[in-house]
Protein backbone atom coordinates (compact mmCIF):
# COMPACT_ATOMS: atom_id res chain seq x y z
CA UNK A 1 0.00 0.00 0.00
CA UNK A 2 1.18 3.74 -0.27
CA UNK A 3 2.60 5.40 2.38
CA UNK A 4 -0.76 7.03 2.81
CA UNK A 5 -2.72 3.85 3.96
CA UNK A 6 -3.65 4.68 7.48
CA UNK A 7 -6.74 2.76 9.04
CA UNK A 8 -10.08 4.25 9.00
CA UNK A 9 -8.72 7.47 6.59
CA UNK A 10 -11.19 7.63 3.38
CA UNK A 11 -11.87 4.11 3.28
CA UNK A 12 -14.45 2.13 1.99
CA UNK A 13 -16.88 -0.61 3.24
CA UNK A 14 -18.09 -3.39 1.02
CA UNK A 15 -21.04 -5.94 2.02
CA UNK A 16 -21.54 -8.55 -0.24
CA UNK A 17 -24.21 -11.09 0.29
CA UNK A 18 -25.57 -14.73 -1.35
CA UNK A 19 -28.44 -14.59 -2.84
CA UNK A 20 -29.25 -17.62 -0.99
CA UNK A 21 -29.40 -15.72 2.38
CA UNK A 22 -32.11 -16.04 4.31
CA UNK A 23 -34.28 -12.34 5.21
CA UNK A 24 -33.07 -11.26 8.06
CA UNK A 25 -29.56 -12.32 8.17
CA UNK A 26 -29.09 -9.77 5.26
CA UNK A 27 -31.69 -7.43 6.49
CA UNK A 28 -29.47 -6.81 9.63
CA UNK A 29 -25.96 -6.18 7.98
CA UNK A 30 -27.81 -3.99 5.28
CA UNK A 31 -29.69 -1.95 8.28
CA UNK A 32 -25.61 -1.56 10.03
CA UNK A 33 -24.43 -0.78 7.02
CA UNK A 34 -26.87 2.02 6.62
CA UNK A 35 -26.96 3.07 10.13
CA UNK A 36 -23.25 3.79 10.36
CA UNK A 37 -22.51 4.68 6.41
CA UNK A 38 -21.85 8.52 7.35
CA UNK A 39 -18.23 7.01 9.20
CA UNK A 40 -17.19 5.98 5.91
CA UNK A 41 -15.83 7.96 2.06
CA UNK A 42 -17.33 4.89 -0.06
CA UNK A 43 -19.75 2.39 0.41
CA UNK A 44 -20.44 -0.42 -1.61
CA UNK A 45 -22.93 -3.21 -2.05
CA UNK A 46 -23.24 -6.46 -4.14
CA UNK A 47 -25.19 -9.45 -3.95
CA UNK A 48 -23.78 -12.44 -5.69
CA UNK A 49 -24.59 -16.29 -6.77
CA UNK A 50 -26.71 -15.06 -9.01
CA UNK A 51 -27.41 -17.16 -12.34
CA UNK A 52 -26.74 -13.39 -13.94
CA UNK A 53 -23.93 -12.19 -12.03
CA UNK A 54 -24.58 -8.71 -10.78
CA UNK A 55 -21.91 -5.84 -10.63
CA UNK A 56 -20.92 -4.01 -7.11
CA UNK A 57 -22.50 -0.82 -6.62
CA UNK A 58 -20.47 2.09 -5.24
CA UNK A 59 -22.15 4.98 -3.21
CA UNK A 60 -20.94 8.24 -1.53
CA UNK A 61 -23.84 8.67 0.34
CA UNK A 62 -26.58 6.51 2.74
CA UNK A 63 -29.58 7.42 0.42
CA UNK A 64 -27.86 5.47 -2.90
CA UNK A 65 -26.83 2.49 -0.82
CA UNK A 66 -30.06 1.94 0.74
CA UNK A 67 -32.02 2.17 -2.43
CA UNK A 68 -29.66 -0.14 -3.60
CA UNK A 69 -30.12 -2.80 -0.88
CA UNK A 70 -33.87 -1.79 -0.99
CA UNK A 71 -34.16 -2.99 -5.18
CA UNK A 72 -31.27 -6.48 -4.53
CA UNK A 73 -32.82 -7.86 -1.79
CA UNK A 74 -31.76 -11.97 -1.55
CA UNK A 75 -33.60 -14.13 -3.62
CA UNK A 76 -33.23 -17.77 -3.61
CA UNK A 77 -35.00 -17.86 -7.26
CA UNK A 78 -32.74 -15.93 -8.74
CA UNK A 79 -29.77 -18.45 -8.16
CA UNK A 80 -27.86 -21.12 -9.84
CA UNK A 81 -30.68 -23.71 -8.32
CA UNK A 82 -28.70 -26.83 -7.68
CA UNK A 83 -26.25 -27.99 -5.02
CA UNK A 84 -23.20 -28.44 -7.08
CA UNK A 85 -22.17 -25.30 -8.26
CA UNK A 86 -20.15 -22.92 -6.67
CA UNK A 87 -20.62 -19.31 -4.93
CA UNK A 88 -18.91 -16.70 -7.57
CA UNK A 89 -18.12 -14.76 -4.49
CA UNK A 90 -14.00 -14.74 -5.08
CA UNK A 91 -15.08 -13.41 -8.75
CA UNK A 92 -16.61 -10.58 -7.16
CA UNK A 93 -13.91 -9.93 -4.63
CA UNK A 94 -11.12 -10.31 -8.01
CA UNK A 95 -13.55 -7.01 -9.66
CA UNK A 96 -13.61 -5.23 -6.19
CA UNK A 97 -9.73 -5.78 -5.70
CA UNK A 98 -9.47 -4.68 -9.26
CA UNK A 99 -12.06 -1.45 -9.21
CA UNK A 100 -10.78 1.96 -10.09
CA UNK A 101 -13.82 3.71 -8.69
CA UNK A 102 -12.55 3.39 -5.07
CA UNK A 103 -9.70 3.33 -2.49
CA UNK A 104 -8.91 -0.27 -0.99
CA UNK A 105 -6.62 1.14 1.80
CA UNK A 106 -7.73 -0.41 4.90
CA UNK A 107 -11.41 -1.55 3.23
CA UNK A 108 -13.80 -3.17 4.99
CA UNK A 109 -15.20 -6.32 3.65
CA UNK A 110 -18.54 -7.68 5.40
CA UNK A 111 -19.87 -10.91 3.23
CA UNK A 112 -22.64 -13.17 4.34
CA UNK A 113 -22.45 -17.16 2.96
CA UNK A 114 -24.99 -19.03 1.98
CA UNK A 115 -23.29 -21.08 -0.65
CA UNK A 116 -19.95 -22.37 -0.28
CA UNK A 117 -17.03 -21.97 -3.07
CA UNK A 118 -15.49 -24.62 -4.30
CA UNK A 119 -12.10 -23.22 -4.88
CA UNK A 120 -9.55 -24.41 -2.74
CA UNK A 121 -6.41 -22.11 -3.42
CA UNK A 122 -7.18 -18.34 -2.79
CA UNK A 123 -4.00 -17.07 -1.61
CA UNK A 124 -3.90 -14.42 -4.69
CA UNK A 125 -6.29 -13.16 -3.43
CA UNK A 126 -5.59 -13.19 0.25
CA UNK A 127 -2.16 -11.30 -1.31
CA UNK A 128 -3.97 -9.13 -2.78
CA UNK A 129 -6.07 -8.27 0.42
CA UNK A 130 -2.92 -7.94 2.73
CA UNK A 131 -0.75 -6.21 0.42
CA UNK A 132 -4.13 -3.14 0.84
CA UNK A 133 -5.14 -3.72 4.40
CA UNK A 134 -8.28 -4.73 3.68
CA UNK A 135 -10.00 -6.70 6.52
CA UNK A 136 -12.74 -9.67 5.33
CA UNK A 137 -15.62 -10.09 8.19
CA UNK A 138 -17.45 -13.43 6.97
CA UNK A 139 -21.21 -14.94 8.26
CA UNK A 140 -21.12 -18.38 7.05
CA UNK A 141 -24.30 -20.65 7.07
CA UNK A 142 -23.15 -23.69 8.32
CA UNK A 143 -25.87 -25.58 6.53
CA UNK A 144 -25.21 -24.46 2.59
CA UNK A 145 -27.37 -24.22 -0.45
CA UNK A 146 -24.21 -25.54 -2.34
CA UNK A 147 -21.00 -25.75 -2.92
CA UNK A 148 -17.80 -27.74 -1.06
CA UNK A 149 -15.34 -25.22 0.27
CA UNK A 150 -15.90 -23.31 3.31
CA UNK A 151 -11.67 -23.68 4.96
CA UNK A 152 -11.15 -21.01 2.36
CA UNK A 153 -13.56 -18.91 3.53
CA UNK A 154 -12.23 -18.83 7.25
CA UNK A 155 -8.46 -18.79 5.91
CA UNK A 156 -9.54 -15.10 4.06
CA UNK A 157 -10.88 -13.76 6.81
CA UNK A 158 -7.66 -15.61 9.11
CA UNK A 159 -5.00 -14.10 6.81
CA UNK A 160 -6.62 -10.59 6.94
CA UNK A 161 -7.31 -9.58 10.81
CA UNK A 162 -10.93 -9.91 10.55
CA UNK A 163 -12.65 -13.60 11.62
CA UNK A 164 -15.57 -16.00 10.19
CA UNK A 165 -18.46 -16.82 12.15
CA UNK A 166 -20.43 -20.21 11.84
CA UNK A 167 -23.75 -20.73 12.51
CA UNK A 168 -27.15 -20.92 10.85
CA UNK A 169 -30.93 -20.30 11.64
CA UNK A 170 -31.51 -17.40 14.00
CA UNK A 171 -27.27 -17.59 15.50
CA UNK A 172 -26.43 -16.82 11.90
CA UNK A 173 -28.51 -13.36 12.17
CA UNK A 174 -27.45 -12.77 15.37
CA UNK A 175 -23.34 -13.49 14.89
CA UNK A 176 -23.94 -11.24 11.72
CA UNK A 177 -26.04 -8.92 13.28
CA UNK A 178 -23.28 -8.38 16.34
CA UNK A 179 -20.06 -8.79 13.42
CA UNK A 180 -21.59 -5.53 11.82
CA UNK A 181 -20.60 -3.50 14.55
CA UNK A 182 -17.64 -3.53 13.84
CA UNK A 183 -18.87 -1.12 11.11
CA UNK A 184 -19.27 1.49 14.52
CA UNK A 185 -15.90 0.41 15.92
CA UNK A 186 -13.08 0.83 13.10
CA UNK A 187 -9.74 0.71 14.86
CA UNK A 188 -8.27 -2.66 15.70
CA UNK A 189 -6.34 -2.55 18.31
CA UNK A 190 -5.90 -6.81 19.29
CA UNK A 191 -5.64 -9.43 16.75
CA UNK A 192 -4.35 -12.43 18.34
CA UNK A 193 -4.74 -16.12 17.33
CA UNK A 194 -3.78 -19.33 19.04
CA UNK A 195 -3.75 -23.11 17.78
CA UNK A 196 -5.00 -24.78 21.06
CA UNK A 197 -6.20 -28.81 22.06
CA UNK A 198 -8.29 -30.14 24.64
CA UNK A 199 -8.66 -28.04 27.85
CA UNK A 200 -6.24 -24.65 28.93
CA UNK A 201 -5.73 -21.13 29.44
CA UNK A 202 -4.49 -18.21 27.55
CA UNK A 203 -3.79 -15.02 28.54
CA UNK A 204 -3.43 -11.59 27.22
CA UNK A 205 -0.79 -9.98 29.70
CA UNK A 206 -1.79 -6.55 30.53
CA UNK A 207 -2.26 -4.17 27.29
CA UNK A 208 -3.61 -0.12 27.16
CA UNK A 209 -6.01 0.60 24.91
CA UNK A 210 -6.32 3.56 22.30
CA UNK A 211 -8.83 5.01 24.65
CA UNK A 212 -7.86 8.84 25.51
CA UNK A 213 -6.97 9.26 29.27
CA UNK A 214 -9.88 9.76 31.45
CA UNK A 215 -12.10 9.08 29.01
CA UNK A 216 -14.94 6.03 28.63
CA UNK A 217 -16.18 4.48 25.60
CA UNK A 218 -17.54 0.89 24.49
CA UNK A 219 -15.28 -0.92 22.60
CA UNK A 220 -16.03 -4.29 21.22
CA UNK A 221 -14.51 -7.48 21.80
CA UNK A 222 -14.81 -10.36 19.81
CA UNK A 223 -13.92 -14.28 20.27
CA UNK A 224 -14.11 -17.36 17.74
CA UNK A 225 -14.02 -20.90 18.86
CA UNK A 226 -13.35 -23.06 15.71
CA UNK A 227 -12.08 -22.35 12.21
CA UNK A 228 -15.08 -24.67 11.19
CA UNK A 229 -18.93 -24.99 12.03
CA UNK A 230 -19.42 -25.51 15.70
CA UNK A 231 -18.85 -29.22 15.85
CA UNK A 232 -19.66 -31.56 19.30
CA UNK A 233 -15.68 -31.23 20.10
CA UNK A 234 -16.23 -28.09 21.72
CA UNK A 235 -17.25 -28.24 25.55
CA UNK A 236 -16.86 -24.28 26.78
CA UNK A 237 -15.25 -21.14 26.57
CA UNK A 238 -15.27 -18.75 29.25
CA UNK A 239 -12.98 -15.64 29.66
CA UNK A 240 -12.60 -12.68 31.70
CA UNK A 241 -11.83 -9.57 30.88
CA UNK A 242 -10.94 -6.87 33.66
CA UNK A 243 -8.66 -3.63 34.29
CA UNK A 244 -5.47 -4.21 36.50
CA UNK A 245 -6.19 -2.34 39.46
CA UNK A 246 -9.87 -4.79 39.50
CA UNK A 247 -12.44 -1.93 39.21
CA UNK A 248 -13.81 -3.16 35.93
CA UNK A 249 -15.02 -6.98 35.48
CA UNK A 250 -15.99 -8.37 32.61
CA UNK A 251 -16.82 -12.24 32.40
CA UNK A 252 -18.83 -14.60 29.99
CA UNK A 253 -20.61 -16.45 30.40
CA UNK A 254 -23.07 -13.95 32.25
CA UNK A 255 -25.96 -12.01 31.62
CA UNK A 256 -23.44 -9.14 30.63
CA UNK A 257 -22.35 -10.46 27.66
CA UNK A 258 -24.33 -11.70 24.31
CA UNK A 259 -23.75 -15.29 24.03
CA UNK A 260 -21.55 -17.45 21.12
CA UNK A 261 -23.26 -17.65 18.00
CA UNK A 262 -22.15 -20.57 16.50
CA UNK A 263 -18.63 -20.27 16.52
CA UNK A 264 -18.18 -16.50 17.46
CA UNK A 265 -19.04 -14.11 20.15
CA UNK A 266 -18.72 -10.47 19.44
CA UNK A 267 -20.33 -7.94 22.22
CA UNK A 268 -19.37 -4.41 24.01
CA UNK A 269 -17.22 -3.59 26.69
CA UNK A 270 -16.44 -0.26 28.82
CA UNK A 271 -12.77 0.85 28.23
CA UNK A 272 -11.15 3.23 29.93
CA UNK A 273 -8.11 5.33 28.59
CA UNK A 274 -6.19 5.51 31.86
CA UNK A 275 -7.00 2.09 33.18
CA UNK A 276 -4.92 -0.87 31.87
CA UNK A 277 -6.55 -4.53 31.02
CA UNK A 278 -5.85 -8.19 30.57
CA UNK A 279 -7.85 -10.82 29.00
CA UNK A 280 -8.04 -14.53 30.23
CA UNK A 281 -9.74 -17.01 28.74
CA UNK A 282 -10.45 -20.88 29.93
CA UNK A 283 -11.27 -23.66 26.64
CA UNK A 284 -12.44 -27.16 27.06
CA UNK A 285 -12.50 -29.03 24.07
CA UNK A 286 -13.39 -33.20 23.80
CA UNK A 287 -10.55 -33.34 21.67
CA UNK A 288 -6.80 -32.96 21.13
CA UNK A 289 -7.36 -32.12 18.15
CA UNK A 290 -5.73 -28.22 17.15
CA UNK A 291 -8.75 -25.54 17.56
CA UNK A 292 -7.80 -21.87 16.54
CA UNK A 293 -9.36 -19.29 18.95
CA UNK A 294 -9.17 -16.17 17.29
CA UNK A 295 -9.10 -13.05 19.78
CA UNK A 296 -10.29 -9.07 18.28
CA UNK A 297 -10.60 -6.11 20.14
CA UNK A 298 -11.97 -2.76 18.81
CA UNK A 299 -11.95 1.29 19.19
CA UNK A 300 -13.59 4.48 18.67
CA UNK A 301 -10.32 5.74 18.55
CA UNK A 302 -7.29 5.76 16.30
CA UNK A 303 -4.59 2.56 16.38
CA UNK A 304 -2.00 1.37 12.86
CA UNK A 305 -2.70 -1.77 11.65
CA UNK A 306 -2.29 -4.62 13.49
CA UNK A 307 0.46 -6.92 12.29
CA UNK A 308 -1.14 -9.96 9.92
CA UNK A 309 -0.44 -13.68 10.46
CA UNK A 310 2.60 -14.93 8.90
CA UNK A 311 1.21 -16.11 5.45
Amino acid sequence: PSATCLPHQNNTVLYAYSTDIDYKTYYYGADCMVFYADMYTRLANVRFDTKVEEEIEYHTDYNSLNASLSSHWPDPSLGYGDTTTGSNLYNILKKFLNNEKVSLCGALVLIAVKRYPNESDVSNIITQLRANHVMVYIAVDSIPSGGTNSAALYEMSFQTNGYCAFATGRDLTSAFYYMSWILARPYQFIAQNFVVSGSGRIEIPAFKTPTPENRDEWGLQAITVQNHALDNSFISMNYTIESTDGSYVLKSPSQDVVPLFGSAQTDHLLLNGSLSYKWTIDYHYKTDAPQIIQLRMYSLFYHDFIPLPPF
